[in-house]
């Protein structure tokens, strides 16, 4: 299942090798290069920042030692920028012995999951998940659409707003990746002629 589309960015100061047994099963299940691994949560963080474009699934340790971000801290930074991310939290303590505030701030904003087992098997289940949630979102319809055009295509103008503003397809889509308020305007308008065009009787969706 190579894919160089998506990205699994494990931030984990616990996995110190390229060896880890999780580490090896996410790579053979998604692919070498799909895989990025960092121990420091400021590293892993600003890598997370500096690729918003890019579609991935965060797995995020909560806890991370003295001088660094948390992986509550990680986790608000990211949702501060996109919604579009998956974030699962994973922890070798017990749910119980997670600080309430913390649980309310990760499953207020959205945290894909909260996960405590440290099994490679599910984890690898929540990471396919996350990546299906991620493929019937707009923006990956999108992408799937601007890749059966040409380079050329996708890199000319193609809409022009109000004040002037031109966009190629490659930039509605990264727009609409770190949830810029363009970018949350043109999903919700996708999102509408969608509905609307479902809702004028016809029957079947032509492939």
């Amino acid at each position: 299942m190579a894919n160089s589309l998506f990205k699994i960015v494990v931030i984990h100061d616990g996995l110190t090798s390229n060896d880890d047994p999780l580490l090896v099963e996410l790579r053979l299940n998604f692919g070498e290069d799909s895989v990025e691994r960092f121990e420091n949560s400021n590293q892993g963080l600003q890598y997370v920042l500096d690729h918003l474009a890019q579609k991935m699934v965060v797995l995020l340790d909560i806890n991370f030692s003295h001088g660094e971000l948390s992986g509550v801290q990680v986790f608000e930074d990211i949702k501060k920028r996109t919604a579009l991310v998956q974030v699962i939290m994973i922890t070798a303590r017990l749910l119980s012995e997670i600080g309430h505030e913390d649980l309310i701030r990760m499953i207020n904003h959205d945290a894909f999951a909260i996960e405590n087992v440290f099994s490679s098997q599910k984890i690898v289940g929540l990471v396919s998940a996350a990546l299906h949630k991620m493929e019937v979102r707009v923006d990956s319809a999108l992408e799937q659409w601007i890749s059966s055009h040409s380079d050329e295509e996708q890199n000319q103008p193609y809409l022009t707003t109000r004040n002037g503003k031109v966009y190629t397809l490659k930039q509605i889509l990264e727009e609409i990746r770190q949830q810029t308020p363009y970018g949350r305007d043109m999903e919700k308008k996708i999102l509408l002629l969608a509905i609307d065009l479902l809702t004028r009787g016809k029957k079947k969706i032509d492939d």
